[in-house]
């Protein structure tokens, strides 16, 4: 008899939504244009993307989490980057995705793109407004692939080798989804690529199979979804993929995800089950009680799914609960970063 009762009851709404504007507003912009009109997001760099540097040998970008604090992200970033004393060859950057009212506090010009309910989280496209009209919209995994393809530019950064995408928490979920998606590793076949995914509230699941409790312990296998029929929907799921990952196919996802390097790195005390900005959605339950949890089995799962063969890696950091400073100043974010 296949039971669910270790997970915590199925109610509840995702609260990854932080309404209130940013506080502080990346201070670089990245524009580019398409049928003649420009747009632009904004970002915090510790190199220019647009001058040669032949020092950069490693190119890090961290993503943030739903607060959309990219200049947060930025800073801790470039204290792990000093610590590892790899400032003057790690081009380090953080993309912000902006909401409405960010833009509007901010006054940034009408050319800057912007996501409602933070689904930039999850690829999907920018929107458009009465105030902010906007001819195209754009997949926040496609903007990353633009400041990827911006530094692989042998004219720019002639010394490139290593290129790693990293988030916490909502950019956990980016960066997890992300990886099975990205066309770059593949057009940008001479750099070797990893992604690193902390703290996400859920994770992609590749097939219908879900963590169940049963006497005998864990399994993975498709649960009663009487009560939540919509569980396998994406972001949590296959089915009802988004545009960006339509355009890659369930099948090429699949492959893609079993074959990249993943590292996946979790607060120990990452724990609470009553956090706001935790998916307590019946889709976010199916997969465990809280974000440690929810990690582990996925890590469990993906073993089982790629036939026992040991894919990918997995680190918990000690005494460590949902905190973007911590996780990337530990010393498993600093292994997995820069192998020191």
């Amino acid at each position: 008899m296949l039971l669910i009762s270790f997970f915590i009851p199925m109610f509840g709404h995702a609260q990854d939504e932080k309404p209130q504007a940013i506080e502080r507003a990346c201070p670089d912009v990245f524009t580019f244009t398409k049928n003649a009109k420009y747009y632009s997001f904004r970002y915090a760099s510790n190199h220019s993307i647009t001058e040669r540097n032949k020092k950069i040998k490693q190119l890090v970008i961290y993503i943030h989490g739903a607060r959309r604090n990219g200049l947060d992200y930025y800073e801790w970033g470039e204290k792990a980057v000093n610590a590892a004393n790899k400032k003057e060859e790690t081009l380090f950057i953080s993309p912000q995705f902006n909401s409405e009212k960010d833009l509007e506090d901010h006054k940034h010009d009408a050319t800057h793109l912007f996501w409602v309910k933070n689904n930039w989280r999850i690829g999907d496209e920018s929107v458009s407004s009465e105030k902010r009209k906007m001819e195209e919209s754009f997949s926040s995994f496609s903007l990353v692939d633009s400041l990827i393809a911006r530094a692989c530019n042998k004219k720019l950064f002639p010394s490139l080798k290593k290129i790693t995408i990293v988030g916490h928490s909502a950019g956990g979920q980016f960066v997890s989804r992300y990886v099975g998606m990205t066309p770059m590793p593949g057009i940008a076949s001479g750099y070797a690529f990893n992604f690193i995914v902390m703290n996400p509230s859920t994770y992609l699941y590749l097939d219908d199979r879900r963590p169940v409790n049963t006497e005998k312990g864990i399994t993975f296998v498709k649960p009663d979804a009487a009560g939540c029929p919509t569980y396998n929907d994406y972001p949590r799921g296959m089915d009802k993929l988004n545009p960006y990952a339509s355009r890659v196919g369930v099948k090429t996802i699949q492959q893609l995800f079993l074959k990249r390097d993943i590292r996946y790195i979790l607060g120990e005390k990452d724990v609470n089950m009553n956090d706001s900005s935790l998916d307590k959605s019946c889709e976010g339950n199916m997969q465990g009680r809280f974000r440690l949890e929810r990690g582990q089995f996925f890590y469990e799962y993906l073993q089982l799914y790629s036939n026992k063969k040991k894919i990918h890696q997995i680190a918990v950091v000690p005494d460590v609960a949902h905190d973007g400073d911590k996780m990337i100043n530990s010393k498993a974010a600093r292994w997995h970063l820069f192998g020191i």
